[in-house]
Formats: C-alpha cells, structure tokens, sequence
C-alpha cells in the first residue's frame, strides 16, 4: 500500500510538473521509466542501509570488504575504506608484535616466569602454566601500559628482560608450592585432551550450579577457571582452578541432579554454542523470526529470554523440541521459511 501511494506521488508529480493535462500529455514511457528508477533507487537505497548495518554489528574486515565491493561509491563506502584502514593496520600490528615475540622462542619455563612476574606485580590472577592465553595476553597489556610501551599484549627482546628484572615483579625462590601445585595441575588437565564440546559443557555445568565462569564459549579464562576454584572449595577439593577426569564427572553428576529437564536444555544450547553465530547471523535470526511473527521489537543479535521464547515456540509449531536452542539444520528450515 505504502509503495502504491507513493507511485501515485510520483505520477502526480510528474503531472504537475508537466503542465495541464488539457495543454500537453506527457509521454507515458518517460513516466513508468521515471517510476520504475524511483522504486530501484529506494529499494537500492534500503539494501544498503541494511547492509550496512550488518556489517557495522560484524565489525570485521571482511564485512567492511563486502561492503565495498557491493557499494563501492556507497554514501557509507568512505567510512568503511577508513574503518577498513584502521582494522587492517591493527592487525599489521598485532602480527608484527606476535613475530617478534616468537622471535625470543620462549620456552616453557621462559613462559612460566613471565606468568610468574606478572602475577607478583599484580597483572595476572590466573594459573600459572606456561600457556599465553587470553589472561596472560591481557596481563601483559596491563604491564607494558604501565610502563609506557605499546599495549600490543605481546613481549619484544627489549621488554622481556625489563619484566624479568623488575625488582617489584620478582618472585621469592624457590617458586611458591602453591605455583607447583598448580602448574602441575593445570599439565593434569591438558593431558585429558578436552574438546570444545567438553570445555563448554563444563562451563554450562558450572553456570547450572550457580557459579559464573563469564560465558559458555569453550574457552577456560580467568572467569572459567575462578569458577572452577570456587567449585571445587565449595566441594572439599584443591582449588587450583583446573579439572581431573574425576572432577569433571562429578561436576556432570552435580549439574544433573539440578533436574533431567535443564540437562536436555543444557545440551542443546552446548550444540548451539558450537555452532558460533556472530553477532550478525544473531540479527538475521532475529529478523527471520519477527517476518513470521514469533517476535517482537527490534533484532538486536543478543539472545534474551524473549529471543529463546520466540525460538520455543517456532519450533513447538514445526514439531521440533521446544529447548529455545537452534542446530544447524534449524537455521537452514528457519531461513528457507522466511523466505517463503
């Protein structure tokens, strides 16, 4: 209806514009020609703005690519060559920090005393295991920003002896019991050669008890492992904040006995954590189940209470278990119904 009346505006337009239809007739072919370039331009002007938007919400170099290939004089494109630019050179940088970095070649225990500098100069709370994580990356940071370096979360020849000499970062020999401990626990838990599935089993596992290991994404950072701790004091164990074959499945047996209902749950949303939409595939999800009314409001890509509601009752009304998860097969049935 909108776009009818707006063809009739156009029609009206080029009328007026024209003259009296009693003094001249305007030529019927340049009307339609002229209508029909209104109505590609707006479409045209609606696939970008939401293209756009899309590739906003990604924010990664290859949406900002996207972008400029389908629009490459869009009224966006000059924003995206720059936020293209700045992506580009943060990552050259990055590189550039991590190959000088491999360039020390590092050992195990060259690794563990940074760990171990780091966590006495207060950066890094964490275990001490020799493995550069994501803890360990921002404990650096936090180091090398306090002493005027580039925060690039890596170590070059120059910073390296600077960490390892402070005199406020060295530890006392020999290296806290507390350290072996945990060292040799965190080399007990590498040995089970965990999978993603099962590290992020553990975290759900850990959230169905109660504690909070700050997302369920398969990857046991500061809050993975703090939660862990928090486990095992709650249960009598050592609080080394890593994970023995006997621990996990007692863990499993605790997160059961929450009820078989929540475990059903908890599966499904372990396969739908493995399937690692974005943000961006989130929003489409989101769209896709608003064009067929099962939600409300804007999509946003954040899976609320609401989103989980609406994909229960999609899948209800399609004979699917109502878990408020989505597999990836779900995805498909979903997009193909949207397009219909």
């Amino acid at each position: 209806m909108a776009q009818r009346i707006s063809v009739l505006a156009i029609v009206a337009s080029l009328i007026s514009i024209t003259g009296q239809p009693s003094q001249a007739e305007p030529d019927l072919g340049e009307v339609v020609g002229t209508i029909a370039r209104t109505i590609l331009e707006q479409q045209q002007g609606a696939h970008e703005r939401a293209l756009w938007d899309g590739v906003v919400a990604n924010g990664s170099a290859a949406a900002y690519r996207q972008y400029l290939d389908t629009y490459p004089e869009g009224p966006n494109a000059q924003a995206a060559r720059d936020q293209l630019a700045r992506l580009e050179a943060a990552t050259a940088a990055e590189t550039r920090a991590a190959q000088s970095e491999l360039r020390l070649g590092l050992a195990r225990e060259d690794r563990v005393a940074v760990q171990r500098r780091l966590a006495a100069g207060g950066y890094y709370t964490a275990g001490i295991d020799g493995a550069f994580g994501a803890g360990t990356r921002r404990a650096i940071t936090a180091w090398q920003r306090a002493n005027g370096f580039g925060p690039t979360g890596y170590l070059d020849q120059r910073q390296l002896p600077l960490l390892l000499d402070r005199a406020d970062a060295r530890p006392a020999a020999p290296a806290p019991a507390a350290d072996v401990a945990a060292t040799s626990a965190a080399q007990a838990e590498l040995n089970l050669g965990l999978t993603r599935a099962q590290r992020v089993q553990i975290q759900h596992d850990l959230i169905d008890l109660g504690y909070d290991p700050k997302g369920a994404d398969g990857l046991f950072g500061t809050g993975t492992r703090e939660a862990i701790r928090a486990w095992q004091r709650n249960t009598g164990q050592g609080a080394t904040g890593y994970m023995t074959a006997a621990m996990i499945s007692a863990l499993r047996a605790d997160a059961e006995a929450r009820g078989s209902e929540a475990s059903v749950d908890r599966a499904a949303a372990v396969d739908e954590d493995l399937l690692g939409l974005t943000r961006a595939e989130r929003t489409r999800v989101q769209q896709r189940l608003i064009s067929l009314g099962y939600l409300r409001g804007q999509a946003d890509g954040v899976f609320g209470s609401t989103t989980r509601s609406a994909i229960g009752r999609w899948q209800g009304d399609n004979g699917l278990a109502e878990t408020g998860y989505l597999t990836a097969e779900q995805v498909r049935t979903l997009q193909e119904q949207a397009r219909i």
